[in-house]
């Protein structure tokens, strides 16, 4: 690989929206980068269709869906093997500007304390309401402040700023600093992974970014919600619970259990409990207890995927 930064995109059986996303990156104004796609035992014949629509790229075909952490490591193994100074993981439900991939790697460059850049994400329609404008964990509640949420874009979030908050959903991370942290934790599999990386790079030292000019286009929920049909919802609702506690247990220090304790039983538990009685969803509710069982009783992964 000659191309200092590997654009990493996954697959599950949405080869339309992934065509689509890869036309829009193909058409950055970025230098020097190569597009790695992994497909994660896709059943639509993407793993066929992409590399002949976009010759160009890699395909990396997996056997079965590892899930969005593991599927990423797949593809974040294969760049730094090929010596990929940078690595960009980009959800395939997204489209991006022209200049998304330059200003984040302007930002990147400004110190070798950053590992990871995120960029201003808007909803697709409509296309100034925006999706995330960077974000902030709080390990004393367990909670989440996503600037910009729902908000039309006015300018009101056009400083770079030092966020605790990466999404998955587009992060430009260094290498060097991923080597020095390790992959993603694949015990997730989806959901919370992103936090997981985001605390053990704050961790360690290294600093997260906001970069307001690099700019991408959002189409929510389109993967998880559509690919898995109706049992989305229970899923998500087992991940999320599942993975919260996953968080807890790896992050929290002894001080901050009383009040992450708290507010988690009411926002999390007493609020799903009673939205998913409510709507008679009762796989959602099943999976909510669900999650929380393996949350507590699982063994947690001694060690972290090392790059």
């Amino acid at each position: 690989m000659t191309a200092r930064t590997a654009v990493i995109i996954l697959n599950w059986n949405r080869y339309q929206m992934t065509s689509e996303c890869i036309r829009s990156v193909l058409a950055m104004d970025a230098g020097s980068f190569e597009i790695i796609i992994v497909d994660n035992g896709s059943s639509d014949g993407s793993a066929q269709m992409l590399p002949r629509e976009f010759p160009q790229s890699t395909v990396l075909s997996q056997e079965t869906n590892l899930g969005f952490a593991a599927g990423c490591n797949v593809g974040v193994r294969y760049a730094l093997a090929k010596g990929a100074e940078y690595v960009l993981l980009l959800n395939n439900d997204t489209f991006v500007a022209r200049e998304f991939l330059s200003e984040m790697l302007a930002v990147i460059e400004t110190d070798p304390r950053i590992a990871v850049v995120c960029p201003k994400i808007y909803f697709a329609d409509p296309p100034d309401k925006l999706w995330y404008a960077g974000a902030d964990f709080s390990l004393w509640t367990g909670t989440v402040r996503h600037r910009g949420w729902k908000e039309i874009d006015h300018g009101q979030f056009d400083d770079r700023q030092k966020i605790t908050r990466a999404t998955g959903c587009a992060m430009l991370v260094r290498c060097r600093a991923l080597r020095d942290v390790g992959l993603l934790d694949e015990q997730f599999w989806a959901y919370a992974e992103d936090l997981d990386w985001s605390l053990r790079f704050l961790k360690r030292g290294y600093r997260l970014i906001y970069a307001p000019k690099a700019r991408l286009w959002h189409y929510d929920g389109a993967t998880s919600v559509k690919s898995m049909g109706r049992g989305s919802e229970a899923m998500r609702q087992f991940l999320g619970t599942r993975n919260m506690v996953f968080v807890a247990r790896k992050h929290l220090c002894w001080w901050h259990v009383p009040t992450y304790l708290i507010t988690f039983m009411f926002n999390h538990i007493a609020f799903y409990t009673a939205l998913r009685l409510w709507r008679r969803d009762f796989r959602a509710f099943v999976a909510l207890y669900r999650g929380l069982s393996q949350g507590l009783r699982s063994s947690l992964q001694t060690t972290t995927h090392q790059a």
